[in-house]
C-alpha cells in the first residue's frame, strides 16, 4: 500500500444511522449559534433595561420624594381624590355662575295690578 503526498486518506462510506447522527448534530449546532446569539440579544436587553430603571427609580425620587412602588400608589391615589375634589368644587362655581347669569337674563316678572 503506498501512499501519496498531499492525498487525504480516502473516507469511507458513512452507515445512514451514522448520517442521520451526524446531520443531527450539524442542527444542533446550529440551534446552539442561534441560542448563544440571543443570550447576548438577552443580557444586553436587561442591562438596558436595568439602566431603564434606576433612570427611573432617580427620576421618581427627585420629582416625588420616592421610588417605593407603594408610596407611589397612595401618592397616586392622593391626587386623584384631591383632582376629584377641585374638580367637583369647579363644577359648583360654574353651576352658581350659569345660575346668577340666568337671573340676569331674565325678564322681570309683571307686578300685578
Amino acid at each position: 500500500m503506498s501512499k501519496s503526498k498531499g492525498r487525504e486518506p480516502r473516507a469511507e462510506a458513512v452507515s445512514p444511522r451514522d448520517q442521520a447522527v451526524q446531520d443531527k448534530l450539524e442542527s444542533l449546532k446550529g440551534d446552539f449559534k442561534e441560542l448563544e446569539t440571543k443570550k447576548i440579544q438577552t443580557e444586553t436587553n436587561i442591562q438596558t433595561l436595568e439602566a431603564e430603571l434606576q433612570r427611573l427609580r432617580e427620576q421618581a425620587r427627585q420629582t416625588y420624594g420616592t421610588s417605593d412602588l407603594e408610596e407611589l400608589k397612595a401618592l397616586l391615589e392622593k391626587r386623584r381624590r384631591e383632582n376629584e375634589h377641585l374638580v367637583a368644587e369647579y363644577e359648583q362655581h360654574i353651576r352658581g355662575i350659569k345660575d346668577r347669569l340666568a337671573d340676569i337674563e331674565s325678564p322681570p316678572e309683571p307686578e300685578a295690578p
